[in-house]
């Protein structure tokens, strides 16, 4: 009687959603736009109930309109109670073109999520991912979908890089489209890869990790143009806002993708990375990763025992017992800094301890900063908080069972983890952040006045550490003669500083410090190893960083031992053929059994990137393979291996050294790419990349091929902008290192404008290192020479002799005259192979010292500060990263980074370039520049008599380029003396941005054009306010307290009221401004 339910609702087209309940009375339904009606099916669940529907004239068939349409039954019972159910039918229009899902297949997900209104995505693939599948959908079957202009069950070929996917969506009556775009980026592939054309694998070389591009992209007007990695120029950029090549300022929009490129480059042909091995397949570069993953020629991570166990140092070394006697002497005992650590609370159960550990180090892993973020944490949720608290309950795991060998290990590779978290992401307490920012500006000051003290005894520029040391005892001298007793104290205070600085160097000190995180792992591996000594795990950690103390002998014990109970494992074969190297009898050792040893761990880590995830052969090692780009010591122990086959017969399966050579400055590259922070693991990574470029270029110089000269240079120009923007500090090494690359590439191609001035950046350098000798006179003449060559050179082709500046040089007649000397052997010697035949960046057995992260030697670099301060700004300018020369020095023992002797012999290598005509493809024209002309003004600023040549060139520099800032700041300091008004004047030249987009760099001649004003009490002068305005609205009111004390002193109350108003974008009459001056006595 009283039942008003319907038993039943649905349309004859669309369904309702959601699905019908008698119970519910609101749906909703979709209906295509080729529909005009519809008809409704229903039924009352009491046959005396009626219904009506109360939309259009009141039949079930309801003629639906574009757009939204309500359709109601009302359904009233025999004893007229009602319900009224509601159907929001959305009919489709035939004018509308939209998709209603978007999906790709094997689980690539969009981001953000799909959204109808959304027409902008982005999906991420594996680098062995080939192509996808896109699924678009419509919710009208009348509208057409098209994926790249084909039919959407085609699959889409993906790039190596990026490729964008366009989904396009037409109407039903055709009239309209929309567009969808799916950007998908492919990891990279992380082995370097030979092209099977020569001419390809030019082209598609990445300048700085010297393998193919990724995500390929050029710097907007760059002449010559240069293509770089996406994420390497990004690192590059970070380190410094110009033109790694052509030392410009980057503008707004610099960055140009070079999606052409990329394209061509994916359907180049490669060879395989096991080709070594046998495989000789050819296949498309965008096909390599998914070839390398089914490879039937990969390494096995299955190596065979017999390898290890039947050569004749491991039958010596077990033969005896005495061989077998560990020979580290280690007591157990809990030290001070780890009863610090020992602070977990209420927790006595070791496995609840360690559960909340494990938890702690996944949330510190995934909460790392990448490069380029904002480290900005809530309190006690940072990255290093969480270590921190894996490393106390580990910690205080250990106080519940001390004699537990798993959790000391646990806890020796939470402190390594530590060393990364700091010196390679930055990851630092508040209050240590705080120290850090303060002994920063403290170290900066400190080092601005020793640099003045430097140029005061003849050593301009950035000198060595050496030459600093050499300033300031003749300073100090000089002081404590003049009875000045008072600043030969200061002056003593910074030698110390500096000889204190300096010592750091030292890579054996490193992991001895007893507050260094490695050296605190290093104990917990040796009380691991203590409590069970047959472990080859704890075996294997201890060797490596015996390594790094330079213990090879006692590593080595180690490492034997772990080899021994498990000889299969990769790792530990790696490492201990990195200690053989270092043995003191190292000579009595195969080479070939080394070799073979480093290959095997090599070829593990290579093989490991083409393993499914859920492969269950994947392992980790060393701490993870997530490491092993960040790892130093292990990308020194293939430097060593490199060094190696280059110097024997190598076997059938042997990989060649330029192999290596590619594999380490790729990988060393990736490393250096995701450091956040500029610490020991960063310039280490530096370091090693620097010394594989300089090993391939070595090669590259050595192979007999024709037109190679413009790679030699593009090599050469990519290994001196690494050197100049390092992380590492000037060293003597590679200031040598940098003059000899620039010289190769003036072999190549002696008419080469930019190779001349490369050549003539690093005699300057070679200048600036050295005291006012004589040999600083010859370099700055030689600098002058080749900046002038470089200049004459503009506009003119790269064929025919040599320049009349490049012939009147030391080195090139040196060159000659060695030329002429030469026999007859080796006038014609015998073809070699490109890098077999050549002799390692360093020898062999020294190189394999291993230092890894930190390593011997490595020099800190010097600490910046954003804000402008008043210096010499010659002296300054390689800190700022524009023209300066950044100069590296060498690594450590383990592998020496090219130094003297390596240098010489590849200077002896390529001795035949000038017997060599340049093809038809290195014909090209010099394109003018202003880094010759910037750096003629310098080497000319460098003497009094050519001051007047040098201001000259400083003003053609910035008519070229007149955003170059060194300019004005240089050309200015030279006239600052004579005439104070002609800097303001030079200065008030620059072409300053608006307000908002101003940088430090633009405070800084602002602040210059104030402080010579001020410092002459030109007031009235018409520079004076506006650079008042421009300097306090960047660096903030702070920065002017002096001048307003200076001002309200002289009674300049009107200009100090303008200066507030400019400086808060207010007019002076506002009123809050008004009661501000009364306050202040200014009105």
């Amino acid at each position: 009687m009283d039942n008003c339910d319907l038993d039943y609702l649905s349309m004859s087209d669309g369904e309702l959603n959601p699905s019908f309940r008698s119970d519910l009375t609101q749906y909703t339904a979709t209906v295509e736009s080729r529909v005009k009606t519809s008809t409704l099916h229903l039924q009352t669940s009491d046959g005396g109930a009626s219904c009506n529907i109360l939309f259009g004239d009141g039949s079930r068939t309801v003629k639906l309109e574009d757009g939204l349409n309500k359709v109601e039954i009302e359904v009233v019972s025999e004893d007229g109670s009602s319900k009224v159910y509601s159907i929001a039918v959305s009919k489709l229009s035939s004018r509308a073109a939209q998709l209603s899902d978007l999906t790709i297949e094997r689980g690539h997900d969009l981001h953000p999520g799909f959204s109808p209104a959304t027409y902008d995505y982005t999906c991420s693939a594996r680098f062995d991912c080939c192509e996808v599948r896109v699924h678009p959908q419509t919710l009208d079957r009348s509208m057409q979908t098209a994926v790249n202009d084909t039919a959407c069950s085609e699959p889409v070929m993906l790039n190596a890089g990026e490729t964008v996917i366009i989904i396009k969506v037409t109407s039903a009556d055709g009239a309209n489209t929309q567009v969808y775009t799916v950007n998908v980026t492919r990891e990279p592939v992380p082995l370097a890869v030979a092209f099977c054309d020569v001419k390809d694998q030019m082209e598609f070389e990445c300048p700085v990790s010297l393998s193919a591009l990724y995500k390929p992209v050029s710097i907007h007007q760059s002449e010559p143009k240069t293509v770089f990695s996406a994420p390497y120029i990004d690192m590059l950029t970070r380190r410094s806002k110009v033109d790694p090549f052509t030392e410009r300022p980057l503008r707004e929009g610099w960055k140009v993708l070079e999606s052409e490129l990329d394209q061509r480059m994916s359907n180049a042909p490669v060879k395989c990375f096991f080709s070594y091995r046998g495989c000789r397949k050819q296949m498309r570069y965008a096909e390599i990763g998914a070839h390398a993953k089914e490879c039937h020629y990969k390494p096995s991570s299955d190596l065979d025992s017999v390898e290890v166990t039947e050569t004749n140092w491991y039958r010596n070394y077990f033969a005896s017992s005495s061989n077998t006697e560990i020979m580290t002497h280690h007591t157990l005992e809990i030290r001070n800094w780890e009863k610090r650590l020992q602070t977990a609370l209420g927790e006595h159960d070791v496995d609840s301890l360690i559960a909340h550990a494990e938890e702690h180090f996944k949330l510190y892993k995934n909460r790392l900063p990448n490069p380029g973020d904002v480290m900005q944490y809530d309190p006690g949720q940072s990255p290093l908080d969480h270590l921190e608290q894996a490393a106390v309950h580990y910690a205080s795991a250990i106080k519940v069972k001390p004699h537990n060998a798993k959790l000391h290990f646990l806890l020796g590779q939470t402190l390594e983890e530590h060393y990364y978290a700091t010196e390679m992401y930055g990851l630092k307490k508040e209050a240590q952040e705080d120290d850090q920012d303060l002994g920063q500006a403290k170290s900066a000051g400190r080092q601005e006045e020793i640099l003045a003290i430097c140029r005061l005894h003849g050593f301009p520029g950035t000198p060595t550490a050496e030459n600093q040391l050499k300033a300031l005892d003749t300073e100090l001298q000089d002081l404590r003669q003049q009875g000045q007793s008072a600043k030969a104290d200061y002056v003593q205070t910074l030698f110390l500083w500096l000889s204190k600085k300096a010592g750091k160097q030292d890579g054996s000190s490193v992991v001895s410090d007893e507050k260094c995180w490695l050296h605190r792992a290093l104990l917990k591996y040796l009380d691991a190893c203590s409590l069970n000594a047959d472990s080859w795990e704890y075996n294997l950690h201890m060797g490596r960083l015996l390594l790094l103390q330079g213990k090879s002998n006692e590593a080595l014990q180690h490492l034997q031992s772990a080899l021994g109970l498990q000889p299969r494992q990769p790792a530990i074969r790696f490492y201990t053929g990195l200690a053989l190297l270092q043995k003191e009898e190292a000579a009595a050792v195969s080479k070939c059994e080394v070799v073979m040893l480093l290959q095997q761990g090599l070829e593990y880590v290579m093989a490991q990137f083409f393993i499914s995830h859920d492969h269950n052969e994947q392992q980790q090692w060393d701490g993870g393979y997530d490491r092993s780009v960040v790892n130093a010591q292990f990308l020194r122990g293939c430097l060593s291996l490199a060094a190696l086959l280059s110097k024997i017969s190598s076997s059938d399966q042997a990989m060649s050294p330029e192999q290596v050579y590619h594999i380490v400055s790729g990988l060393a590259a990736q490393g250096i790419s995701r450091c956040v922070n500029q610490g020991e693991v960063l310039q280490q990574l530096d370091s090693v990349l620097l010394e594989a470029h300089f090993a391939l270029l070595q090669g590259l110089i050595q192979q007999q091929r024709d037109g190679k000269q413009p790679w030699i240079v593009k090599r050469c120009q990519a290994l001196t902008a690494l050197i100049r923007l390092s992380s590492i500090g000037p060293c003597r090494e590679l200031l040598d290192m940098q003059e000899k690359v620039c010289q190769m590439g003036v072999l190549a191609l002696p008419r080469c404008s930019r190779a001349l001035c490369l050549l003539g950046l690093a005699q300057l350098a070679q200048s600036d290192s050295h005291a006012a000798d004589e040999r600083a006179r010859a370099a700055l003449t030689d600098a002058c020479l080749s900046f002038q060559a470089s200049i004459e050179l503009e506009g003119s082709h790269q064929t025919g002799e040599a320049p009349k500046q490049l012939t009147k040089q030391t080195w090139w007649k040196d060159h000659l005259d060695a030329e002429k000397d030469k026999t007859v052997k080796h006038e014609a010697p015998e073809p070699k192979p490109a890098v077999k035949s050549s002799e390692a960046p360093a020898d062999g057995k020294k190189r394999a010292r291993g230092r890894g992260a930190p390593a011997r030697g490595v020099l800190t670099s010097t600490v910046k500060t954003s804000a402008p301060t008043r210096v010499n700004k010659t002296a300054t300018a390689a800190a700022r990263g524009r023209t300066g020369v950044h100069l590296v020095t060498k690594s450590d023992g383990a592998g020496k980074t090219a130094g003297k002797s390596s240098i010489k012999a590849q200077m002896s290598s390529c001795k035949s370039l000038l017997q060599e005509k340049p093809t038809t493809s290195a014909v090209e024209v010099g394109k003018k520049s202003f880094v010759p002309r910037l750096g003629l003004a310098r080497a000319l600023a460098r003497t009094a008599d050519s001051k007047k040549q040098a201001c000259h060139f400083y003003q053609e520099v910035i008519d070229m380029a007149p955003e170059v800032h060194d300019a004005y700041i240089e050309l200015a300091n030279l006239l600052l003396k004579d005439d104070p008004l002609a800097a303001v004047d030079v200065y008030s030249r620059f072409p300053l941005k608006p307000f908002c987009e101003q940088t430090f760099d633009d405070a800084f001649i602002t602040g210059e054009i104030v402080h010579i004003l001020m410092k002459h009490e030109l007031y009235e002068h018409p520079q004076l306010l506006p650079n008042l305005i421009a300097h306090g609205k960047v660096m903030g009111l702070g920065c002017l307290d002096k001048y307003i004390e200076a001002l309200e002193g002289k009674f300049m109350t009107s200009l100090l009221r303008r200066v507030y108003a400019g400086i808060h974008d207010k007019s002076v009459d506002d009123e809050e401004l008004q009661d501000f001056f009364r306050f202040k006595c200014w009105i």
